[in-house]
């Protein structure tokens, strides 16, 4: 479903700073790694290389994605302590708002329960790869995410996310305090991470409160945009990672056939098993370019599938814009637009 925006009004201003089914088949052999993608190169791209064991730095690069949404109402609400992530330099000035009428999940009329893909919608920042892992737990396993974050009845929420001592370690849950301030140029639309569903006044914020936890840990929002992730000794593992605790595998898609990549994301979406795809970075080739963009596939971006027609060889991929979806791409297409595949667990 589409964005709904509440007409309710932020009270606080605080000024931020500057299907389907497997089948029998060869099974690709997989290696875990992350990049992020986006496809929007109007924000400006910062190309940054992101080194992750193993793996040639040179490979992952990155742009900024588009431009563009609970706490509590109670009587006393309280705030952080910790000082609120910086916003990207282009955003200095913006306001934080209190979402007084926000609350971390809210079931949408058409959702089948209270976290759902389509709560899922990117803002002015440049992490996709965050925001397709969101979307693909939601789909494979919303428990989890609901697991991650604990209303505190007085405007602030408990989030925990799964991160790394070392970049060998394991994964282990650290928990952040965050209150329903986000950064928002016009009542009821943040300027990030976006309000899911709005229902009986209520307006959904798992995403964006997952989305500030992470800006919260790494001291910004600039800094978990594009392969920024991966800098300042921070140890990221994968979005799908830092959402469930489990490992993430990379599949190269220059490495798979069809039939491997068709039954690759076929079996993780029957296992329930988080699967994201990241598009090539063919920007020289206009007529390849042109090609593609009429399909809604953007380069350096990334996606959740929804299913796999496996006697069609098509593929249904989840934008995390919350719009411009990929229906029924052929999967010849999708080895020739996409690069890699990432299963969690």
């Amino acid at each position: 479903m589409k964005a709904q925006r509440s007409q309710s009004t932020p009270t606080t201003n605080r000024t931020g700073g500057a299907s389907s089914a497997s089948r029998g088949g060869k099974k690709p052999v997989a290696y875990g790694a992350l990049y992020e993608a986006a496809a929007d190169q109007e924000l400006g791209a910062d190309k940054s290389a992101l080194w992750l064991p193993g793996e040639d730095p040179g490979k992952y690069q990155f742009a900024e994605d588009g431009d563009d949404a609970g706490g509590t109402g109670t009587a006393q609400r309280k705030t952080q302590d910790a000082k609120l992530p910086e916003l990207r330099e282009k955003h200095a000035g913006t306001q934080y708002m209190d979402y007084t009428q926000g609350q971390a999940f809210v079931k949408g009329a058409a959702d089948q329960g209270a976290v759902d893909p389509n709560d899922v919608k990117q803002g002015a920042l440049g992490n996709c790869y965050l925001m397709a892992g969101m979307a693909a737990v939601a789909r494979a396993n919303p428990s989890a995410i609901e697991k991650l974050i604990k209303d505190k009845g007085d405007g602030t929420f408990d989030v925990t996310l799964y991160l790394r001592k070392s970049a060998y370690g394991r994964p282990t849950p650290v928990t952040v305090n965050i209150d329903a301030r986000l950064a928002s140029k016009y009542a009821g639309s943040p300027i990030y991470a976006g309000i899911g569903d709005a229902e009986g006044g209520k307006q959904e914020m798992w995403a964006p409160l997952i989305e500030k936890a992470l800006a919260q840990q790494k001291g910004s929002y600039d800094k978990i945009s594009g392969g920024n992730i991966a800098k300042d000794g921070f140890n990221f593992g994968g979005a799908t990672e830092l959402l469930t605790g489990k490992i993430e595998n990379y599949y190269n898609m220059d490495r798979l056939d069809e039939d491997d990549a068709l039954l690759t994301v076929a079996a993780a979406l029957e296992s329930k098993k988080p699967v994201t795809a990241d598009t090539r970075n063919i920007e020289g080739d206009e007529a390849l370019t042109k090609e593609a963009t009429s399909k809604n596939v953007y380069w350096n971006h990334a996606y959740a599938p929804v299913s796999v027609d496996l006697e069609g060889r098509t593929i249904d991929l989840q934008n995390p814009w919350g719009s411009s979806h990929v229906d029924k791409l052929p999967v010849s297409l999708f080895v020739k637009y996409y690069r890699s595949i990432r299963v969690n667990g």
